[in-house]
């Protein structure tokens, strides 16, 4: 019985190694993707910046009149198994030059901005205070004018250039 040995040509070895440098190099560049309410989104009538409300509303005021209403780590968290699930599907294509990996980043980023946006539109407690509800003419409370929610936006961080700050 005669073995079959497999062989590469020293062109197919070059290709090989080639192909798996560029590999190397394109999984290397870390990045990764935000999501939140950058500083320049805009202001409220007050003066306010919508990324300031953001932090108030997600974290608490400092002097605990606003209690914090977690919507942006909640939704992010909950979102990771899509988002998982999503790179598990897409990353054969990112390594065979199928998908650039921005697209890939670019796709769990529009995820991650839906989540956020439905946590602000779901999210119920703590409730607000009577008089703002009456005040707001809703219950819900992390929306009022809406600016906030129209504000969340992802961005792809790969470390190249400086990011907006924000929440």
């Amino acid at each position: 019985m005669r073995m079959i040995r497999p062989t590469v040509s020293l062109i197919g070895r070059q290709q090989v190694e080639q192909a798996m440098k560029e590999l190397a190099q394109r999984l290397e560049r870390d990045q990764r993707v935000l999501v939140g309410v950058p500083k320049g989104a805009g202001t409220y009538e007050d003066g306010l910046t919508i990324a300031t409300i953001a932090a108030v509303n997600n974290f608490g005021s400092a002097d605990g009149q606003i209690p914090a209403r977690p919507f942006l780590q909640p939704a992010v968290e909950e979102g990771a198994p899509v988002y998982r699930k999503l790179a598990e599907v897409m990353l054969p294509k990112v390594l065979s030059g199928e998908m650039e990996m921005q697209t890939l980043l670019e796709q769990i980023g529009m995820l991650a901005e839906g989540h956020v946006k439905q946590k602000i539109t779901d999210l119920r407690t703590p409730p607000n205070a009577q008089s703002t509800i009456d005040k707001k003419g809703s219950d819900n409370p992390l929306i009022d004018t809406g600016a906030l929610r129209q504000s969340i936006r992802y961005v792809i961080d790969d470390g190249t250039d400086p990011l907006e700050e924000g929440i």
